[in-house]
C-alpha cells in the first residue's frame, strides 16, 4: 500500500468532507471514502483526457464511473464484514459442539 499526501485548499477540503459524510451514510469507513473519492477523480480525469470533445457523453461516463467506484468499495467492505462474520460463526459452532459434548448432549455432524 502506498500513502500519498498533498496540500489542498480549505474550500476543496470542505467539499471532500461533505462527500465523506455522504459515503459514511452509505456505510463506508472514512479511509475507504477517501480512497473512493481519489479513485473517482482518477477515472474522471482519464475519461476527460480520452474524450475532450464529447461533453455530454463524458459527464455520463464520469457519473457511471463514480457510481461503479462507490459500489466497488461498498462490495469490498461487505465482503470483509462477511468474512469476519463467517470466522465468528465457525468459532461459535465449534464452541457449541464442545459445550454439547461436555454436557453429554448428542452432537450430529
Amino acid at each position: 500500500m502506498i500513502k500519498i499526501s498533498f496540500d489542498i485548499t480549505e474550500e476543496s477540503f470542505e467539499e471532500i468532507r461533505e462527500l465523506i459524510d455522504n459515503f459514511k451514510k452509505d456505510g463506508f469507513t472514512e479511509e475507504d471514502a477517501y480512497r473512493a473519492i481519489f479513485e473517482m477523480g482518477i477515472k474522471a480525469y482519464q475519461i476527460e483526457r480520452d474524450n475532450p470533445n464529447e461533453d455530454d457523453l463524458r459527464r455520463q461516463l464520469i457519473s457511471m464511473a463514480s457510481k461503479y467506484s462507490a459500489m466497488k468499495f461498498k462490495n469490498f467492505q461487505l465482503m470483509r464484514d462477511n468474512q469476519i462474520l463467517e470466522i465468528r460463526l465457525k468459532g461459535y459452532e465449534s464452541e457449541n459442539r464442545y459445550l454439547k459434548k461436555t454436557l453429554g448432549i448428542r452432537v450430529d455432524e
